[in-house]
């Protein structure tokens, strides 16, 4: 008796593969025939709809974990800005405490680029801003990420016209965030953006992040301006030169925003 199971289970899958084989060549022989076409789009409806509520419930597995995710970043990023907050507030007890004047506050006036000029005299933009707007002579101009673009050198009541960074005669005071130390930018065509006379001794290193020092009614102080790329070797003994790669894209700015002092 008992050796009849195991008998009976090979029977089974023999009875199996026979009818696996016989259906496979009824399909094959009915192909095109209106009753398998019908039995086909039967079993690949009901296919849909039984997919349905699965990739629904899929979806709202999905979501509930993206959410937990952005959770977590909120949490991270208030705790973030709470402590920033803390410090900023910090700061500015101490500066008072020291007699330090506060930091000059600036408003932001939007505006589209309508043309650029690249040219043996100057590299600038001309925006829609102008007098009327309340835009001034020498204010400062940055792109859409508070990256430094230029500085306004000519303005009529309805258009503005932007120098460069990358204009041979474009200057700005900036500091290095890492050691601190401070240099005036300025590009040329064969060297590109190099901070000059740099102290010897400064620790300056690839990739440390270039912002403007502040030392200007023009700039406020942390504009990000690029990294540095590149230390050249010292010159005279007692200074260098520091390669920056400058963050904004000329290429792609369309709107631009000028920096107004408050009176």
């Amino acid at each position: 008796m008992a050796t009849s199971v195991p008998q009976l289970s090979r029977y089974k899958s023999i009875g199996n593969l026979v009818a696996a084989i016989a259906l496979s060549l009824l399909i094959i022989a009915s192909n095109g025939s209106p009753l398998l076409s019908q039995a086909r789009s039967l079993v690949l409806d009901g296919s849909a709809y039984l997919y349905v509520p699965i990739q629904w419930v899929e979806m709202l597995f999905t979501i509930e974990k993206d959410y937990h995710e952005l959770q977590q970043r909120h949490i991270k990023a208030q705790i973030e800005l709470n402590k920033s907050k803390t410090i900023s507030s910090e700061n500015q007890r101490l500066r008072n405490m020291l007699g330090f004047k506060d930091e000059k506050q600036f408003n932001v006036i939007p505006a589209n680029v309508l043309s650029d000029v690249g040219s043996h005299t100057m590299s600038s933009l001309t925006v829609d801003q102008g007098s009327d707007d309340g835009v001034t002579l020498l204010s400062g101009v940055v792109d859409a990420e508070a990256q430094l673009v230029g500085k306004v050198v000519a303005v009529s009541p309805k258009t503005a016209l932007v120098q460069l960074v990358n204009d041979k005669n474009f200057r700005v005071s900036v500091r290095e965030m890492r050691s601190r130390d401070v240099g005036i930018l300025s590009y040329t065509l064969k060297k590109g953006y190099l901070i000059q006379d740099v102290p010897k001794n400064a620790e300056v290193i690839a990739g440390d992040s270039v912002v403007t020092s502040g030392f200007s009614d023009i700039f406020p102080e942390h504009i990000f301006v690029g990294w540095v790329s590149e230390i050249s070797p010292v010159v005279e003994d007692y200074v260098k030169s520091v390669r920056v790669d400058l963050a904004t894209d000329f290429n792609r700015i369309e709107e631009i925003f000028i920096l107004k002092q408050d009176d």
